[in-house]
């Protein structure tokens, strides 16, 4: 064979032949293949639910971490964040949200033993109906624990029993744990037989004392008269025109046994009550009692500083909506074309006192609107004055008679006792730093329609009041307001403690 036999490609094909070059069906292999390809693989049925299972497990799991860390951020919320929050603070004293639901359940408790008491006071269908107040009442403080809900009332009440501390403490009120707790027993103490002894009321001024005496013998009498009326007159004490018989006199109360009562009853209701709102006893009294011996103490202040008579001044008026008729009406009393009662019964707005010569009676200042006060304390008697405007209108007043000390009746003392408590209030708010979402406290709205003052003659004899038909009035939340210390004060249900005022 010849060396260019040698040389040629091994193959039949000769050289150059498109069968020694590679096709496009048959490319080179890749670099780092074998070149050959690999075997498909193929899953068996078991391997298949073994993978499913697998990411089962991971779905399971992932949910399952997915609801623990919701359960978890809404208990962190229900018994961490939402309790501690901040409702109100009063000069940097923080009002929480439990300490809201604490006093909230109390409160309601309170509010359902009244009930309770008042319901033995009646038969029939208002019993049902005072003891179905209760029962709602008792059932709603299940529902206080964990609400979002603010009562502005109760929040109100909260904000001003930290004002009425903070007065206690600027007159240096011993409010320590062993006064308070004293408090606290007296809550559960007959009204008439009190544990803590009363702050003395002012010593009455002559004439008020002749009028207070005057008033208990009319309500004697007819007491005595409606007594009659019903058949069973009331009985005559022994010893009254019967010669030589022992008077009756009235026991002297056991104090002893009205203190262990009242203790035995403070006790059941620490241990029974108390843990339901989840109230300790040293907080339930720094949250309750503490705010009553302070209102007790700074209340008492202040009815000492309220006078017993001032100067005052019998008046009368004519209220009319227009200058323009006002300066009529004062133009013709001018003339003498009108007296001032004839004007009154002509052309007078205030349907209260039209029919009455439009008298308002003896006032004190602060009675009457403030632009009336300016003018008629500088009158004397007969006199009538320019039209004076206010927020009711026009007014023309006349002066019949003045007094320079005069004393305050009931009414008017009572009115200017509130005043002067409503003072101190405003008082403390203004100067205190109070921060709530949920408390804005605003002025009172004044009315459009004239009031007249409080002693005010009335020209026709007032229809008694008749009480409400309780079948027809709708379940609402109650509201009490204790009475203060000049009053007679309500007392609470032996087995319960007074509501906070």
């Amino acid at each position: 064979m010849s060396d260019e036999n040698n040389q040629r490609p091994a193959g039949n094909a000769p050289r150059g032949s498109s069968r020694n070059q590679p096709t496009s069906k048959q490319s080179r292999p890749k670099r780092g293949s074998t070149g050959s390809a690999a075997p498909r693989k193929y899953m068996t049925q078991q391997q298949k639910e073994a993978m499913y299972q697998r990411w089962l497990y991971i779905g399971l799991g992932v949910a399952a971490a997915v609801i623990v860390l919701a359960l978890g951020a809404g208990a962190l919320w229900q018994y961490r964040i939402m309790p501690n929050q901040v409702v109100a603070s009063v000069n940097g004293q923080e009002i929480t949200r439990r300490d809201y639901w604490k006093y909230q359940n109390i409160s309601l408790y309170n509010q359902a033993r009244l009930y309770e008491e008042l319901a033995l006071q009646y038969t029939g269908q208002e019993q049902s109906q005072f003891l179905l107040y209760s029962a709602q009442l008792d059932a709603a403080r299940k529902d206080v624990k964990g609400t979002t809900d603010v009562s502005e009332a109760t929040l109100t009440q909260m904000i001003e029993d930290q004002l009425y501390i903070s007065a206690a403490e600027e007159q240096g009120v011993d409010m320590s744990m062993p006064v308070l707790r004293q408090q606290a027993l007296n809550s559960f103490a007959p009204s008439d037989t009190p544990i803590v002894t009363p702050i003395p009321s002012p010593t009455l001024i002559p004439e008020r004392a002749e009028w207070a005496t005057q008033t208990a013998e009319a309500i004697q009498t007819q007491e005595a008269e409606q007594a009659a009326m019903l058949g069973t007159p009331m009985a005559t004490p022994v010893g009254v025109g019967t010669p030589g018989a022992t008077p009756v006199v009235d026991p002297t109360p056991d104090m002893t046994a009205i203190t262990s009562t009242a203790e035995s009853d403070y006790q059941a209701f620490v241990n029974d009550v108390l843990p339901e709102a989840g109230l300790t006893e040293e907080q339930y009294l720094n949250l309750f009692a503490k705010p009553l011996v302070a209102r007790d103490h700074v209340n008492a202040e202040i009815v000492a500083g309220v006078p017993q008579s001032a100067p005052q001044v019998d008046v009368a008026h004519i209220l009319v909506n227009t200058e323009e008729l006002a300066n009529e009406i004062e133009g013709k009393l001018q003339s003498g074309e009108l007296t001032f009662q004839d004007a009154v019964a002509i052309y007078s707005q205030d349907t209260a006192t039209s029919t009455n010569d439009g008298k308002l009676g003896w006032v004190a200042e602060g009675e009457l609107p403030e632009e009336l006060d300016a003018v008629i304390f500088t009158m004397q008697a007969g006199d009538v004055s320019a039209p004076i405007q206010s927020s009711y209108g026009w007014h023309i007043v006349q002066v019949i008679d003045t007094d320079e000390d005069r004393a305050l009746t009931t009414s008017q003392y009572d009115a200017a006792v509130a005043r002067a408590k409503s003072d101190m209030l405003d008082a403390q708010r203004a100067n205190a730093e109070i921060k709530s979402d949920f408390y804005n406290p605003t002025p009172t709205a004044t009315s459009t329609v004239f009031t007249p003052p409080v002693n005010a003659p009335t020209p026709v004899v007032a229809t008694p009041v008749m009480a409400p038909d309780l079948s027809a009035t709708p379940i609402a939340g109650p509201t009490f307001i204790q009475a203060s210390p000049e009053a007679s004060p309500v007392g609470s249900p032996v087995a319960s403690p007074s509501a906070t005022p």
